[in-house]
């Protein structure tokens, strides 16, 4: 007899699949979670040492965005053991990932807690990096990506609804930011370049490929995926600019980085508006995977240079523009592969071959 507490076992039952509005309030909870991050980067950034204790008002913000996360997390799987699922079955479609991503993150607090308390409050680059907040950036990172992994599994096609589509673009600009404040310290859209000798050159150069990469993989993923609505890029870029020049620097000198990631967002939705990237379309991808780097990098660094903000040649920022559209050529490769042909999916050896093929219950000849 099944008790009311205990609602029947249905093995059979399909999974659950979140829907467009819950995926709206795991985003919400999430961007909490992600704000509450870039909240404390910034109190990191500005106060420095005179951090001395765990217990801070920027970590009490993302530490409840976290907790709000998990609780919302944990209803979505509660509904489905409600509905008689078991295990996975009760996970809705797509959040493995937050599922993975609680006690990920949760293990990281607690890291975190313990190693403040014996090895102080870390500065500078220790801060970023210390395995505690690596695993807290993990945790988070999964729960963030929640509604992504959701939308993509839909039964759509690549036209999908609206409320399929935005919430994947907002989960891929919060996935995103997450990269993007973990690689602060390479992190070459911020402020105008003006490396003055050859190792930070040679560092600024090195940022720009890795900023290029970090920016162009959400939008091929999503247009692995999607027909991407009008805007979609521009919110992207313009919203991960925003906290990025927040959390680094001063809002108010950070005009011309705001407004190239507007501009350059917009040249690449009519980009894409124009081109049609698809699956189905290969080399128009491949085209759009080459092209996007070249939006962002050739405006940043000319305008820099027309402003007497760069102290680069012409050979360097020209050069680096192109090696960063070279690398979204490469990242498109790792996206949409190149199709196998039909013979590479074979096992069995061609005829001729000295070596036979072994079938179950028969002896080799």
């Amino acid at each position: 007899m099944t008790s009311l507490s205990q609602p029947a076992f249905h093995p059979s039952l399909p999974r659950l699949r979140a829907s467009p509005s819950q995926n709206v309030m795991t985003l919400f909870v999430s961007w909490w979670l992600m704000i509450g991050i870039f909240v404390d980067g910034w109190a990191h950034n500005t106060f420095g040492e005179t951090l001395e204790t765990f217990f801070t008002p920027w970590h009490g913000v993302f530490y409840s965005g976290f907790l709000a996360t998990a609780l919302w997390v944990g209803i979505l799987v509660v509904r489905g053991v409600r509905t008689g699922r078991r295990g996975l079955a009760a996970v809705p479609l797509g959040y493995e990932l937050a599922v993975i991503g609680m006690p990920v993150f949760a293990l990281g607090g607690l890291g975190d807690m313990i190693w403040h308390t014996v090895f102080g409050i870390e500065v500078g680059l220790e801060a970023l990096l210390s395995p505690t907040h690596l695993l807290l950036f993990l945790g988070a990172e999964l729960l963030a990506l929640a509604p992504l992994s959701s939308a993509w599994q839909e039964r759509t096609g690549r036209v999908s609804p609206p409320g399929v589509v935005w919430p994947a673009v907002l989960s891929a600009t919060a996935a995103l930011s997450f990269a993007s404040f973990m690689h602060m310290y390479a992190w070459a859209l911020v402020e105008s370049p003006a490396p003055v000798d050859y190792l930070s050159t040679r560092a600024h150069l090195t940022g720009t490929l890795l900023t290029a990469l970090l920016l162009t993989a959400p939008v091929l993923l999503l247009l692995k995926r999607w027909q991407l609505p009008p805007g979609a890029v521009t919110v992207l870029y313009l919203v991960n600019t925003l906290l990025m020049s927040a959390m680094t620097g001063d809002l108010t000198r950070s005009g011309p980085v705001l407004l190239l990631a507007l501009v350059s967002g917009l040249m690449s939705d009519l980009l894409i508006r124009g081109l049609r990237p698809s699956p189905s379309r290969p080399w128009a991808f491949r085209g759009g995977a080459l092209a996007l780097p070249l939006l962002v990098w050739a405006p940043f660094y000319a305008g820099a240079s027309v402003l007497g903000l760069l102290s680069m040649s012409l050979e360097l920022w020209l050069g680096v523009s192109v090696m960063s559209a070279l690398g979204g050529l490469g990242l498109s490769a790792l996206i949409l592969p190149p199709a196998l042909p039909t013979e590479a999916t074979v096992t069995k050896e061609p005829a001729g071959s000295d070596l036979s093929v072994s079938r179950p219950g028969t002896a080799s000849q």
